[in-house]
């Protein structure tokens, strides 16, 4: 390849990108970008729902099965364990939302700070963390079963010295 080859290289990937840029320039300026007033779609369990009904049929054993599975990578779950990757979920159940000591919370779950932990909370943060609490450091998608989420937090409610009904 000579010199003449290598100009004509250079040339043609400068044009291409510019050619890009422009394109993408004039798309931009006329069409606008902008969200739609309403969802297109809903996916299945990605909305917030009362979860006190399912609490009735929740099976705290099941609910144990899924935390140590789910969520037992990166939480502790029993007293003195202290603190891993995420809080300590022992009496997470009726305890101050980011209020677990020594334990730094991002500043999404900050905001939150002064709500309580009650079976709805608990169940809004299981069905989308990033929608609770948006910019959370949590990466977890979240767990679309209600009936799940319900075992979860009858399996929550029991860590502690007194477990709650």
């Amino acid at each position: 390849m000579n010199g003449m080859d290598l100009n004509r290289l250079g040339v043609a990937i400068v044009l291409s990108v510019a050619v890009l840029a422009g394109c993408y320039g004039v798309a931009w300026a006329l069409l606008p970008d902008t969200a739609p007033p309403r969802p297109a779609f809903s996916v299945s369990g990605s909305h917030a729902a009362p979860i006190q009904q399912l609490l009735a049929q929740a099976d705290a054993s099941r609910g144990e099965t899924v935390v140590e599975q789910v969520c037992g990578g990166c939480h502790a779950l029993r007293p003195g364990m202290g603190d891993s990757v995420g809080p300590l979920l022992y009496g997470v159940f009726g305890r101050p939302v980011a209020s677990a000591p020594d334990y730094a919370y991002s500043p999404a779950l900050k905001r939150h700070a002064g709500t309580t932990w009650t079976a709805q909370a608990l169940s809004d943060w299981l069905s989308a963390p990033d929608r609770f609490a948006p910019g959370t450091r949590m990466s977890f998608p979240g767990i679309a079963d209600a009936g799940q989420r319900a075992d979860i937090i009858a399996f929550l409610q029991t860590l502690r010295e007194t477990p709650q009904p």
